[in-house]
This record gives structure tokens, sequence and C-alpha cells, in this order.
């Protein structure tokens, strides 16, 4: 072999020699990338997505979430319940479309999915947070449907809601539940028509908190515990205490006498007044009705007192002796006042609160006694009230000796003294 063949052939050693070299290099180097891909797997995703969740960060939670549901292999049920996760943190994050998608996605999963009732409330959630009121008050009728909700199907129709009727039997019942000061407001026809307006916003109120699932909101389930829990609690006492809350009349007649000057009929006036804003001004009014000025126009024209104003300064009851029948406070130096005048007489000027009064005697009443039949009722409801106050500690005494209770109320003054 003569010298240049030898140069050829060593150099075509060295090219195949570095070939060899650039091929296992770049193997090893895929080989490394490979692994380094193969190291983040569907776990550490579901683990990434867990801890953000946790942090509190529900919108960048259910992205990677997302990730997680398009890497790794997961059951129907699974997916489904991890669908209805996201779901619900994208409603967490306020973004109620995106939200509805995904719920929307669990039904055609999975259609007997055991979050039935929970996705339904979050479909209609979302529904009418997005202002698609008329497809969440379907939604929420058909699920009602489906649950048998116990409703009234038949009666005398006041109102149409969608496919749902309102029925004045109902508006009845729920009339005669109001206490009786609120129903005398609501008597005569048309303030009943009101009563039933009233009646059908609230349902529809009613309805608008059920879409936004205020029915699972901590505060309001708190309140219904506490509220069904007092509820019971008065069964219970009306059970215990009814058969000692019977009266005879003969304990009344005693009740009767031995507070007789309790029923007594006090000493009364009735008055006409004007109210000003000072003394200055009080004392101006006074000496302009000594020197022959209307006093029932004067009163409609300056009184600060619109309840009276508009009747002339007259307030339409009697006055009582020691009592703020008038509702304008400080009653025992009005009463000085009054209990002192003669009928007709023109007062002057009396300070009660924060303004002053002009008062005019108009009629007077001196004390009397009451009659034990025309006390009759005040005198029941009296005895009753003590009976039943005497009857109820009596049972509270009972039941905290009966039970397995050991008080603490010395915590309480610890507290009240800090």
């Amino acid at each position: 072999m003569n010298r240049s063949s030898l140069i050829i052939s060593i150099a075509s050693l060295c090219i195949a020699a570095a070939a060899l070299v650039l091929v296992y290099t770049s193997s090893q180097r895929a080989g490394a990338g490979m692994s380094s891909a193969q190291s983040w797997t569907p776990e550490n995703q579901r683990e990434l997505a867990n801890k953000l969740k946790s942090a509190g960060l529900p919108r960048q939670a259910a992205q990677e979430y997302e990730q997680y549901l398009h890497s790794a292999r997961l059951e129907p049920k699974q997916l489904a319940g991890l669908c209805y996760s996201i779901g619900k943190m994208c409603m967490e994050a306020g973004d109620y479309e995106k939200a509805l998608a995904w719920l929307y996605r669990v039904e055609l999963i999975d259609p007997k999915t055991s979050l039935k009732a929970e996705l339904g409330s979050s479909i209609i959630n979302c529904l009418e947070r997005t202002g698609r009121h008329s497809a969440a008050e379907y939604a929420l009728a058909k699920r009602s449907s489906a649950e048998g909700d116990a409703t009234r199907s038949s009666g005398t129709v006041v109102a149409d809601i969608g496919s749902d009727k309102v029925y004045l039997e109902d508006v009845n019942e729920a009339f005669d539940s109001l206490p009786d000061w609120m129903r005398k407001q609501f008597e005569g026809g048309k303030s009943k028509a009101e009563f039933a307006k009233k009646y059908i916003a609230d349902e529809l109120l009613y309805r608008k908190a059920l879409k936004m699932e205020l029915d699972k909101d901590a505060g309001v389930r708190k309140q219904l515990r506490m509220a069904q829990r007092e509820l019971m609690v008065n069964r219970v006492l009306e059970s215990e205490l009814k058969d000692k809350l019977k009266v005879e009349e003969d304990d009344l007649k005693n009740f009767y006498e031995a507070h007789k000057a309790d029923y007594e009929q006090k000493e009364a006036v009735k008055v006409s007044l004007i109210e000003a804003v000072n003394k200055e001004a009080a004392d101006k009014i006074c000496k302009e009705l000594k020197g022959g000025r209307d006093f029932s126009s004067y009163a409609r024209e300056i009184s600060l007192n619109k309840n009276t104003a508009k009747d002339g300064g007259r307030f339409a009851g009697w006055v009582r002796k020691g009592e703020d029948d008038l509702g304008i406070g400080s009653p025992e130096a009005v009463a000085q006042a009054l209990f002192s005048a003669k009928k007709g007489e023109l007062l002057e000027p009396v300070q009660a609160g924060e303004s002053w009064f002009v008062f005019r005697i108009d009629e007077m009443r001196t004390a009397q006694p009451t009659t034990y039949d025309e006390a009759k009722e005040r005198v029941k409801n009296d005895y009753s009230m003590k009976k039943l106050k005497a009857s109820y500690q009596a049972l509270l005494d009972q039941i905290l000796k009966s039970s397995d209770v050991k008080l603490h109320l010395e915590a309480l003054e610890a507290v009240e003294k800090k």
C-alpha cells in the first residue's frame, strides 16, 4: 500500500469513528430527554391541581385538573366526578358559563350519577347567574316535579307561575298563620289582594333563592337549624305546660281582688298640642294663642307634630297620668303640667325630650275603679302570663336537675368583668 492510500484509509476510519460518537451522543441526549418527560406523570398533574385548590385558586386548579383529565385513564364514574369538581371550581371562580359546560358533561358521561341532586341545583344556579332565567325556571320546575314536591293540585287559582299554579287556599293558610297585629293590616278586600301579591312575590324570591343554591348557604342553614330548634322547643313547652295553664273563675277573682289597684281607670285628660323646636318658639306660640289666635288653624300651620297637626293639634286618645301615651317622652314632667290644670286652660310651654310643647286641656276624667266584669279579659291575660312564667321556670329547674348537666355560669361573669 502506497503512502497516499494509507492516508486515505486513516482519514476514513477517523470519519467513521466521529460519526459513531455523534450518533451515540445524540441517542444519549434523546434518552435523557425522554426520561425527563416521563418523570411528569398524571399523578403529578393531579397533585398540582390539588395544591392549587387548597391554596384557594379555583380557576388555576380547574385548568390543571383539565390537563389531568386529558392525560389520565379514568372510568366513566371517575370522569363524571372530575367533571363535576371542575364545574364547581369554575363556579367558585365566577365563570358560570364554563361551569355549565362541565356540569352538562357529567349528565352525558354518567346519566345515573349519584350526584344528580347536587348537579341539578348547580346547573340551575349557573343558568340563573348567567341571565338564563327561563331555562333556570324550567329546570327548577322539572327538578321539583321529579322530586315529587308535595303541593296542592286543585283549588281556586289566583296566579300562574310558568306551569305552576298558586291557589287561594294556600294564600289563605299563609294569611291565617300571621300574628293578629299583622293580619289586621291586611283586612278588607283590597288589602287582602295586596297580601296575595306579596305572597306571590315571596314565592318568586324563594324560587330565585333556590336557583342560587342559597338553601346550601352555611348561614342560611344555621338559621334554619335555629328556627327548627325553637319551633320544636315551643311544641314541647306547649305540650308540657298545657294542662298547667287551666284557669278557674275563682282564681281570676282572687287575682283581681289582690291587684284591684292595677285595674283602676286612671285619671286622664284629652289635649290639643303644638310642638315647637325650642322654648323661644314655644313662648311666641303661647303668646299668639293668648292673644286670640285660633288653636286649630295655628296647629295645622306650624306644629312640628305631624300626627296631630292635620287634626288641628288634637290628640285622639286619653293621656293617662304617669303614662307616655303621647309618645313624646318625659311622662312625669308632662303629667305634672297636665294634671295641675283645668279644663279649657292653655298651659305654659313644657319641655319633653328635645322639643317644647304648648298644651290645651280639652277634657278631663277622674280616676275610677273598674269592676271585675269590665276588667276580666285583662285579669285573665295577666293571671295566665304570671302562671305561665312560674310553670316555665319550674319546668326549667326540673329539666336541669334531672339531666346530666353541669353549669359553669362563672365563665359568663368572667367575660362580663373583662
